[in-house]
């Protein structure tokens, strides 16, 4: 061989040798941005999932302080505006009562509260008080049920109070009082079952 053929051999051997570790260094260089690459993708959809996560529970606390907020809004409209009616309610018992004072049973319901009373203290001494509204039914109410009977001077609305000293009791049957122990423990119920 010459050495034309020689140079020629060898500079084909250096540029395939030179080619072949040049396309090796590529292939290791683009391993290397291919896993990079891949890392990186990882990494940045591990981040997008953690603010999406964050995002979302953001979200999440602000629709409940929203609904929070709304719901005790509700709370106070629906409390207000049952106050409101539970006003009225009353309101027209009151009326309904005053009616009530007008009729024969009336004065059948105050005979009947005025015997208990009686019957209650058990022959010890009764002191029973009339509202001074009811000052027409006093005489009579004496005469038939043989008790004497008070009147008031701090008005009741109707009904009767009585107390028995000898025991230390008050009992309360009037419509004050009446009224006032069902206005304290009632509660309106709504909704489809209650309707």
């Amino acid at each position: 061989m010459t050495t034309e053929e020689k140079l020629e051999n060898f500079y084909r051997h250096s540029i395939d040798s030179a080619n072949a570790e040049a396309q090796r260094l590529v292939d290791e260089h683009q391993a290397a941005l291919n896993q990079l690459f891949e890392e990186h993708k990882l990494l940045r959809k591990q981040q997008a999932e953690e603010e999406i996560a964050a995002e979302t529970e953001k979200l999440k606390r602000e629709a409940n302080k929203a609904l929070s907020a709304e719901q005790l809004s509700i709370k106070r409209s629906l409390s207000a505006k049952n106050m409101e009616l539970k006003k009225k309610l009353f309101a027209e018992v009151r009326e309904k009562m005053a009616d009530f004072k007008k009729t024969p049973e009336y004065k059948t319901w105050l005979e009947t509260k005025i015997q208990d009373a009686v019957s209650f203290a058990s022959g010890d001494t009764v002191r029973i008080y009339l509202d001074p509204s009811d000052e027409e039914y006093r005489q009579e109410l004496e005469e038939k049920l043989s008790v004497s009977l008070i009147r008031s001077e701090i008005p009741f609305t109707g009904g009767m109070r009585a107390v028995i000293p000898e025991k230390n009791i008050l009992i309360d049957n009037s419509f004050d009082s009446l009224i006032a122990e069902e206005q304290e423990t009632f509660i309106f119920h709504g909704g489809m079952t209650h309707e």
